[in-house]
């Protein structure tokens, strides 16, 4: 649930958001080809992985995991997806439904090579995607990924251990006021690079969310 908007939105409404924007996020990624497809699912109370489970389509493998910090989840993460087989994996946020799909889509066809990492920054400081082409666990052992300033960060621990380093264009995610208000604002004009968005269009839409378009 997106706690940083509430207020101005009522607990039921942030709820709603976080569903558009997983919902678009998803729709968005659909395209891309991809053999495996993971929704990784944070450690929740109330039976996340169940909820989401009902809420996202059957393209996608639900896979709860249980590290409370983000580093651990990303290091168990990537060992989920490359032991598919798959020769690279991504790991993107699901807030950020304007993230510059094209490049996301560049960068995995860059990830063909082993020991590459891909970057995709917010305006906040976090990343909205994060690639790679093997498991790297001292990629993530000791850094914090979880705070503003995690590319450069990032960027020093791969380049120290000799990993070839990509970052893309910034984006933003979804987090306070301001963030929703721009997302009402590329939403009404359709503008930027980034994917379709038909449920926050829909959300938006709506009488009680006419503050944000």
């Amino acid at each position: 649930m997106k706690g940083r908007l509430v207020p101005p939105l009522s607990a039921e409404q942030a709820v709603e958001l976080y569903k558009a924007l997983l919902s678009d996020t998803l729709y968005g990624l659909g395209i891309l080809p991809m053999g495996y497809r993971a929704v990784l699912c944070a450690p929740e109370p109330d039976g996340g992985a169940e909820q989401l489970s009902s809420i996202v389509s059957s393209r996608w493998q639900v896979v709860p995991q249980s590290a409370s910090r983000l580093e651990e989840r990303l290091a168990s993460g990537f060992e989920v997806l490359l032991a598919s087989g798959a020769e690279a994996a991504a790991i993107v946020c699901s807030d950020a439904p304007f993230m510059p799909l094209d490049e996301v889509f560049e960068g995995l066809m860059w990830l063909t090579r082993k020991r590459r990492l891909m970057l995709g920054p917010t305006q906040d400081g976090g990343l909205y995607v994060v690639g790679t082409t093997q498991v790297e666990p001292a990629l993530f052992e000791g850094v914090d990924w979880s705070s503003p300033g995690v590319v450069e960060r990032a960027r020093t621990r791969a380049e120290g251990l000799g990993i070839e380093v990509q970052v893309l264009s910034t984006s933003y995610d979804v987090d306070e006021v301001a963030d929703l208000e721009r997302l009402g604002r590329d939403v009404k004009a359709a503008v930027g690079p980034g994917m379709g968005t038909p449920a926050c269009t829909a959300l938006l839409a709506r009488p009680e969310f006419g503050a944000f378009r």
